[in-house]
């Protein structure tokens, strides 16, 4: 079977699923849940081998391909799923992949891959032009492992999860760490919140709280590695706002073929059908960047990271440039009604407003870009 018929497949199942077992009442029910993600909803992801998609066959996932992983969250974009799968599934099981010890590995990644644990990652260094000085977590050595101090803010996925992945910096200042804290580590002090669009996070605080250590080396290393970890989470997001500026975007044009005004509907009107145009090439390019994006991390030979950096953060740019075009013409074209959480086109305004903040802002994206198009230029000059 050829990988256009693996896609196919893979997009035709998540769409049967979100439209078969998605729907407005199903959000609701995940979104007041207690922990932000409904365990039997959590259980049928893993059933249908979305949890194992980006855990390698070797660690007891199905090993995936980005493509197959921007396919899947597209398709959970456009349902608004509550659920997180990128936080937890791809980020959360990224970057428990780093750890040094397989037993490690074996105790966590398989039950990830099944539904039966969740982890889910703390802040990391904003953006990918951080560096060490930028991580606020120290790590001391103690008699059974490590004890960790420091305070992590907006971790999304963390409610309810078994366990939170942690960067800090070891003692000494030498050497950077990764970490892994169980939930009900001594010292570790999680706080609910919830974001705009209702989605659950938590924030932390580390109190000499208990932790494993999953890999150590030079700051600049074990950021590099963080960092590839930290591209297929941004990409993936970039392919879930897709998804929900396709929907959004849809939705728009159902209202404006059924709105009438002056006797007629007012997607007859010439000047909203260029706006509409607009909208539609906006979220073309967003994809098409965004699976360029998730191509190059696909790659035999990996990139280097000041490829990878500037790829990752050009997706991020248009998506998220796209997302705030969507949102603020669906409210516009819709009027007062786009606002409300009663009409369903108020809740993807939420969704997009908040992918703005999630894996690094806008500003933050085009920061990067104009930092290697500088570099750029001195290197043509010299």
């Amino acid at each position: 079977m050829s990988d256009i018929d693996t896609d196919n497949m893979l997009a035709d199942s998540a769409r049967d699923y979100v439209l078969r077992g998605y729907g407005e009442a199903v959000r609701a029910e995940s979104l007041a849940d207690p922990h932000g993600c409904s365990a039997r909803r959590w259980q049928e992801f893993a059933d249908m081998g979305w949890l194992g998609l980006p855990v390698a066959e070797t660690d007891g996932g199905l090993g995936g391909t980005m493509h197959d992983i921007c396919t899947l969250s597209e398709a959970l974009g456009q349902a608004l799923v509550v659920e997180p799968f990128i936080a937890c599934a791809v980020l959360g099981s990224g970057l428990l992949s780093l750890a040094s010890d397989a037993d490690v590995r074996a105790a966590w990644l398989p039950a990830m891959a099944e539904g039966g644990l969740r982890v889910a990652a703390a802040r990391l260094p904003s953006g990918f032009a951080a560096n060490h000085r930028s991580i606020v977590n120290r790590a001391r050595a103690a008699a059974s492992g490590y004890t960790l101090q420091g305070q992590d803010s907006l971790v999304p996925g963390g409610h309810g999860a078994h366990a939170y992945l942690v960067l800090a910096t070891l003692d000494g200042g030498n050497e950077t760490g990764v970490f892994l804290l169980p939930a009900d580590a001594p010292g570790l002090s999680a706080t609910p919140c919830t974001l705009l669009d209702g989605q659950h996070a938590v924030t932390l605080e580390l109190d000499r709280a208990a932790g494993t250590l999953l890999y150590r080396g030079a700051p600049d290393v074990v950021l590099g590695r963080v960092e590839a970890v930290q591209a297929r989470a941004a990409v993936a997001h970039c392919a879930q706002t897709v998804g929900s500026m396709q929907r959004a975007f849809d939705i728009t044009i159902d209202y404006l073929k059924t709105r009438k005004q002056f006797g007629r509907p007012i997607a007859s009107n010439q000047v909203v059908q260029h706006r509409l145009v607009d909208l539609f090439v906006e979220i073309a390019e967003a994809r098409a960047v965004t699976y360029s994006a998730a191509a190059m991390l696909d790659q035999t030979v990996p990139p280097d990271r000041p490829t990878l950096r500037h790829q990752v953060a050009a997706a991020r740019a248009c998506v998220l440039q796209a997302a705030h075009l969507v949102w603020n013409e669906a409210v516009q074209l819709h009027g007062a009604i786009g606002m409300t959480d009663e009409y369903i086109v108020g809740q993807y305004v939420k969704r997009l407003v908040v992918a703005g903040s999630l894996h690094g802002s806008l500003e933050g994206a085009w920061e990067i870009l104009a930092a290697g198009a500088l570099d750029g230029a001195q290197a043509d000059r010299g």
